[in-house]
């Protein structure tokens, strides 16, 4: 599982240095979606069982939701 929790750190990270240098609200919401859609990729194609793998996109579908609200304070909407 460590490798998902790099994963994570990663993606959450990233987002956030996007906040940090002010791209756009939209390009914000995009990287997000973008991101996403990557990371469940990554899931989709490891050596993790379905179990494992259901959890961990349950996981990454979370932390989406919690950056979109991020990026929707940030920038005020």
């Amino acid at each position: 599982m460590t490798e998902f929790d790099n994963l994570k750190r990663s993606y959450i990270s990233a987002i956030q240095w996007g906040l940090t240098a002010r791209v756009g609200y939209n390009e914000s919401k995009q990287g997000n979606e973008v991101l996403h859609k990557f990371c469940e990729n990554l899931i989709e194609n490891s050596d993790y069982n379905d179990s494992n793998k259901m959890t961990m996109k349950h996981e990454l579908k979370i932390i989406k939701e919690a950056l979109s609200k991020e990026i929707e304070s940030f920038y005020r909407k």
